[in-house]
């Protein structure tokens, strides 16, 4: 029983066909059957669109079998390979296509299709030949059921052109379209060739010059150029016309041939033997004209004519080559290792070469790659062709890659980009294989495209490929958590500390059910969606617990996408200790935990504060604490005590009251300038003392506290009295002065020697100066010399008084920038007299470009005197030689020696000369060098000296050298 698409519904009884609908039936004998009542009866019936049904028999014979009612008669199919009646049919199916399936008893299955009928039977894989049932499910699918087992049969978009199809043989080594629409098949033992649906053969019964067909080619006359054995003939009017050399042998085995623009054939044949076995002919006007040899062309495997003239070679180390006007350039790949298989040169200029590597186009001089770097699944291509739409098809080893142009050009302004493609693979029918000659690909006049892979010839139509518009339905079939099966039901609950989670899923289609793609997504878990591809179980592990949801969605085999897909919520118990009562417990207990660490802490520092405090309280000195302004904000009771004031009257900048009015304004600019730039405080100042009234000298150090990033949070001081070094270091300078006098006086007579000179000069010079002017007429030129020259003379005198009075003069040290080299000529001239006096020479032996140092002028006057006049007092007897020589020492002080050629140190007491009251003059006061001693060492120096072995002695003394942004004076105070 079987409804139609008029609202009929046929009936099959054991004599008759009855069509049926509400209100009427009708009966349609079957005139087989009623001559046999004793067989079974209509057992399949299948109704078509125009009207007609199709009646199946389980009996063969005269009027049964497979018949079918047309226009109110019975009819039987008979074509040149089928005759109906002769069937025992079981089963009847009509596909989506109008497609008529037969299912027999022991004789397979019968299609029939626009009066073409196919036949497959279990020696073509068919599970059996005894046929019980067909379904068609909605992706287009056709089940059959038979004896031993289910079948499934789809439509494929490449299919196979073989024996079974009439060709000669299973051995297709290339294949070519002509214009005239006949598809040539050079085959082993036969040129092949199809002209509509009808399959021919030349083979060597019927005019075939040989055996095994090689390569094919089409000239622009329509001629066939056919490669057969080891020649190569023209194939024309029905004769093959050979093609010799000069020397009438054999041209050689023909693998590829093309026509340039100037209609020159050029074939690439290999021949036997060791000399020339691979070269490139040239044929014109149908004859042997030369053969190119160079050894650069190696072994060219592909060629291409070049529609700007000359032709393009793919050779099989890595390289293209263009033969233009008799000249040969090669362009090396960027893979050497790849071997071009097939080049085709575009009209535009570019040039496509189809490699071991994948695709590569040649664009002026630059090189493109595309291959598995763009997303192309394998580089191996084998052939390369453009459908009727300029889409380009790659036929490689994994299949055929179909890009379209768009995508095709998208790619050629972007050559680093992921390319889209369609993929047709084993799946799909194809086989890809690579063939020994070309062509291996060609287009057919319908636009089929057409490959030889050296076993058969395989056939895709751009038209029809099949795409299957349906989305698979996406199940979850189970979850696995820890080896554990659970079923896949929304709400399920997984056990606490699951590791290993395991979740099966699957997509519904039938198509091709191995190129069905997965996306899944545990929302809770996964941030973006997971690619597998084409597995079908995802894996997680270490979840923590919660509630999560699984969603997976799938594609089918043309890529459309069901991303509705499916979904599965679940939850993962928790643990003991992964509950929220017991996190919140572990909080509570943390944050007592450091509650009670907290309060230790604070007593901690709380009892250390109190030792900090009480030590500063009872340190012997004056302490603060001020805050970055300066203000204090901390008094320790020594300075509280000494000063008479309270806590609340010196805090802030009420310290300022103890400082005496004098230091005051020094104080507070010293302040601001540590609080500007951050650097250490270091000043003296008179305090007043609170019980008396009385100003003592104070020595105040402070130095910043900073936080982790630098800022000063306060300043920490401390004044230490002062006021007794102070005393010690006035009498010092008493004593230090009293030196320099009683040492001028012992240079009256050098001084007034010294003197007179510039005063005898004025006197002299003025008496000149008086001739000249009562000359007539008075000389003013001369009078102006000697007027010069009188004043020269009262200028060196009052440098000689200025030295004397910077020695004599008492006044409080300053410290300075001084270039130690200006002083030891200042005191080698001062006293120069001195020295010839007494027949002693000075000498000076100075580096130039010495650093500057800080101190105090006059008392570095006084220490290089006091070294000198030692000098000269040694030798004054016996005459001699004082060196002052001045350098800078190895540990970057500067060292300046005073040397003599006297008797030397007394000899043992080297030790005791810088000693007070020590000397080994008899009217000296031993004060000397202990004084020179203080004023080194207080300008941060050492003074020592040698020579207690004779041949005189050496007084040496450093200075440390001024900072580059030392910038003097500083006051010593």
């Amino acid at each position: 029983m079987i409804g139609d698409n008029f609202g009929y519904l046929w009936i099959g009884t054991s004599t008759a066909l009855v069509r049926w609908k509400p209100g009427s039936s009708t009966s349609y004998e079957l005139p087989g059957l009623k001559s046999n009542v004793a067989l079974a009866g209509i057992n399949a019936l299948a109704a078509t669109p125009d009207g007609s049904v199709w009646a199946g028999i389980s009996n063969s014979g005269r009027g049964l079998g497979l018949q079918q009612w047309v226009n109110g008669t019975w009819r039987t199919l008979i074509t040149t390979t089928l005759d109906s009646s002769t069937l025992n049919a079981y089963a009847l199916w009509l596909d989506r296509h109008n497609a008529l399936w037969i299912g027999t008893e022991g004789n397979g299955i019968y299609r029939v299709h626009d009066g073409k009928v196919d036949r497959f039977r279990s020696a073509d894989g068919l599970s059996s030949d005894t046929t019980e049932g067909f379904f068609e499910d909605r992706e287009g699918n056709l089940w059959l059921t038979t004896a031993e087992g289910v079948d499934c049969f789809r439509d494929i978009p490449v299919v196979n052109f073989s024996v079974r199809e009439g060709l000669t043989r299973d051995s297709v080594d290339s294949i070519l379209a002509a214009r005239d629409g006949t598809i040539w098949i050079g085959n082993y033992e036969g040129l092949d060739y199809v002209r509509g649906d009808v399959v021919s053969s030349i083979g060597p019964k019927n005019g075939l010059p040989g055996s095994h067909v090689t390569s094919l080619f089409e000239d622009h006359a329509g001629r066939l150029w056919v490669g057969l054995d080891n020649g190569l003939f023209v194939y024309e009017r029905g004769r093959f016309r050979p093609i010799q050399r000069r020397d009438g042998g054999a041209i050689g085995v023909v693998t590829e041939m093309i026509e340039d623009v100037d209609s020159c054939i050029w074939a690439v044949v290999v021949r036997a033997g060791p000399e020339n076995p691979v070269g490139l002919v040239q044929i014109q006007d149908g004859r042997f004209a030369t053969e190119i040899a160079d050894e650069r062309l190696d072994i060219p495997i592909s060629l291409a004519g070049d529609p700007e003239g000359g032709l393009w070679l793919g050779l099989r180390k890595g390289g293209l080559a263009r033969y233009r006007n008799g000249q040969l350039q090669i362009f090396p790949l960027k893979n050497t290792n790849a071997q071009v298989l097939q080049v085709l040169a575009k009209s535009d200029g570019s040039v496509l070469a189809a490699t071991t590597d994948g695709l590569v186009e040649r664009r002026g001089e630059t090189q493109y790659a595309l291959d598995h770097h763009n997303g192309l699944p394998c580089d191996r291509t084998y052939a390369i062709i453009t459908d009727k739409y300029s889409n380009l098809w790659l036929y490689t080893e994994c299949g055929l890659i179909l890009i379209k142009s768009d995508d095709l050009q998208q790619w050629r302004g972007h050559p680093d980009l992921k390319v889209r493609f369609d993929l047709f693979d084993a799946y799909d029918g194809a086989q890809p294989y690579l063939a020994d000659f070309k062509p291996r690909a060609t287009r057919s006049n319908d636009g089929r495209l057409w490959f030889a892979n050296g076993t058969v010839a395989q056939i895709i139509d751009p038209d029809r490929l099949f795409r299957n518009s349906i989305p698979p339905p996406v199940h979850i079939e189970e979850v696995i958590a820890d080896r554990k099966n659970y079923p896949s039901q929304n709400g399920l609950r997984l056990p606490a500390l699951t590791r290993d989670l395991e979740i099966d899923y699957t997509a519904l289609s039938f198509v091709v059910p191995q190129k069905v793609q997965f996306r899944y997504k545990l929302e809770g878990h996964d941030r973006e969606w997971q690619d597998p591809q084409t597995r079908r179980q995802a894996f997680y592990s270490n979840l923590r617990p919660g509630n999560y949801r699984f969603h997976v969605m799938a594609s089918n085999n043309s890529g459309v996408w069901n991303e509705a897909g499916a979904e599965l919520d679940f939850n993962i118990a928790p643990a003991y200790y992964q509950t929220t009562w017991f996190r919140g417990l572990c909080v509570f207990a943390f944050f007592t935990l450091l509650w009670a660490g907290y309060q230790m802490r604070v007593h901690q520092l709380q009892e250390q504060e109190k030792k900090f405090r009480d030590a500063v309280e009872t340190m012997p000195a004056l302490a603060f604490v001020a805050d970055p302004n300066g203000n204090s904000t901390f008094l320790n009771r020594g300075w509280l005590e000494y000063t008479g004031l309270s806590s609340e009257q010196a805090s802030g900048s009420g310290w300022e009251k103890a400082i005496h009015p004098d230091d005051l304004k020094r104080v507070t600019e010293r302040w601001l300038a540590s609080r500007t730039t951050g650097q250490p405080l270091d000043y003296e100042a008179r305090l007043r003392r609170g019980s008396d009234g009385v100003y003592r000298w104070f020595q105040t150090r402070a130095r910043p506290l900073r936080d982790n990033r630098g800022q000063i949070v306060k300043w920490c001081a401390v004044a230490n009295d002062i006021e007794d070094r102070r005393h010690a270091e006035r009498l010092q300078a008493d004593l230090t002065h009293a030196s320099r006098v009683s040492t001028m006086g012992e240079l009256v007579a050098s001084i007034s020697h010294e003197l007179a000179q510039p005063i005898t000069a004025t006197t002299n010079n003025a008496r000149a100066s008086l001739r000249w002017l009562q000359h007539d007429p008075p000389d003013l030129t001369q009078v102006r010399k000697g007027t010069e020259r009188i004043i020269e003379a009262g200028t060196f005198a009052s440098e000689i008084i200025n030295r004397l009075r910077s020695l004599y003069k008492k006044a409080l040290p300053k410290r300075e920038l001084v270039a130690i080299n200006e002083v030891i000529g200042e005191m080698a001239g001062m006293l120069r007299s001195e020295a010839r006096r007494h027949g002693v020479s000075i000498y000076t032996d100075i580096k130039d470009d010495l650093p500057m140092t800080v101190a105090d002028r006059v008392q570095l006057q006084q220490v290089l005197m006091n070294l000198m006049m030692n000098g000269i007092e040694a030798i004054k007897d016996s005459g001699g030689m004082v060196m002052v020589k001045s350098r800078l020492g190895e540990d970057g002080q500067i060292e300046t020696s005073v040397n003599d050629t006297g008797p030397g140190l007394p000899v043992g007491k080297a030790d005791q000369i810088f000693d007070a009251f020590f000397t080994t003059k008899p009217k000296g006061s031993g004060m000397g060098l202990a004084i020179s001693k203080s004023i080194v060492e207080s300008h941060g120096g050492r003074i020592w000296a040698n020579g207690d072995g004779g041949r005189g002695a050496t007084f040496h003394f450093t200075l440390p050298a001024a900072p580059a942004e030392t910038s003097p004076p500083v006051d010593a105070a």
